[in-house]
């Protein structure tokens, strides 16, 4: 929320986003935080509100490529693209079209990673040519897999308003990125980065910084991190900005 307040100012200003990334959406449909969302009802919301996939679902748009998200590494859900082959800026409708004409169709199976096949789809060229085997991911339990698959629609639609409500490219950037200081965690179960934009690359001349364990963590024995940031961007702006004249009632 920071971030985007920042990206909302049209003058120079501190930015120290702690233990957050460029969007929201890994935070609900991947990390800790997803297993606490009851996926089964909001797919049967999703399924009988003409609204929600037949509309918003066309509107709003994944920004990263969803084939490269730690979601893509789980069978029925979705697939991982070959090397090179990208995806951005599909829409959630768009893609769960395309997920589920391929999981139809009888004459497309799982192979080996040494027998890749190419997938031709006339009807969805934009979003992907290429498929290979999805490999299952290893952090989530075999229930929350298993729920995550038969509930794959609405999954991908809160991925896509997600990113259509969060993501930051989908803001300004701030008015001097360099006074932009974020700390993350190496090892942030809550906020997944794979395949996720880097900040630095959406805000150039911001500084990132990792700290060597988990979300909770961080928070515990890294306070001293925080505070050394907060303190060095304020540095940066008092030797960057001037400082302000002073009112008519101070004079």
């Amino acid at each position: 929320m920071a971030s985007l307040a920042a990206s909302n100012w049209p003058k120079p200003l501190v930015l120290v986003p702690c233990l957050s990334w460029s969007t929201a959406s890994s935070v609900f449909t991947e990390g800790v935080m997803s297993e606490s969302i009851n996926w089964d009802m909001l797919q049967n919301q999703y399924l009988s509100d003409k609204m929600y996939c037949e509309k918003l679902s066309k509107l709003c748009k994944i920004v990263d490529d969803p084939f490269a998200c730690e979601l893509s590494k789980t069978p029925d859900i979705a697939f991982e693209t070959i090397e090179d082959m990208t995806a951005p800026n599909v829409t959630p409708h768009q893609l769960i079209t395309f997920i589920n004409d391929i999981s139809n169709c009888p004459d497309i199976e799982y192979k080996p990673s040494s027998h890749r096949r190419k997938i031709f789809s006339a009807t969805h060229p934009s979003i992907i040519n290429l498929l290979k085997e999805a490999h299952p991911v290893l952090h989530p339990s075999k229930k929350i897999i298993e729920m995550k698959k038969r509930t794959r629609e609405a999954l991908w639609f809160m991925r896509g308003m997600m990113d259509e409500c969060t993501h930051l490219k989908n803001f300004s950037v701030p008015f001097d990125t360099s006074l932009i200081i974020s700390i993350c965690a190496n090892a942030d179960g809550y906020v997944p980065r794979v395949g996720i934009s880097k900040i630095e690359d959406i805000w150039p001349g911001a500084t990132v910084k990792y700290v060597e364990c988990g979300h909770v963590g961080a928070y515990l024995w890294y306070r001293k991190v925080f505070i050394e940031s907060i303190i060095e961007a304020f540095n940066k702006a008092k030797r960057k900005i001037p400082a302000p004249s002073p009112s008519l009632h101070e004079i």
